[in-house]
């Protein structure tokens, strides 16, 4: 009878533990995947901006070879205020999601000096 309870016990307890690793792994899986579209993110708006400063560079040597500005000029700073625009915004996104973890560690530090 005693064997009986231990094995239903030990079951019970590597069972739990099973379903708490699988859990991990989730949610481990779930920032990787966030981390890689962040990346992604990134690396889109890095080329962009290097196409940007490609336009604005064609542009200044053309208006310099010329000896006036054209619309060429126009549409590279345009693109360059467009892409500064969007990396702004991506840096926010990512800085806030930082300091929403960041205050999440602070109050759990203060939980935790508490109950001690």
């Amino acid at each position: 009878m005693t064997a009986i309870i231990v094995s239903i016990v030990a079951s019970i307890v590597s069972g739990s533990i099973l379903f708490f690793i699988q859990q991990y792994f989730k949610k481990q899986e779930e920032k990787e995947k966030e981390r890689a579209k962040s990346r992604a993110k990134k690396n889109v708006l890095i080329i962009k901006s290097i196409d940007a400063v490609g336009k604005l560079t064609y542009a200044n040597s053309i208006a310099i070879r010329d000896g006036k500005t054209n619309g060429e000029l126009k549409e590279g700073i345009q693109a360059f205020n467009d892409v500064k625009e969007e990396m702004y915004e991506y840096l926010l996104e990512q800085n806030a999601k930082k300091l929403k973890w960041t205050e999440m560690t602070v109050f759990l530090k203060k939980v935790q000096k508490r109950s001690n």
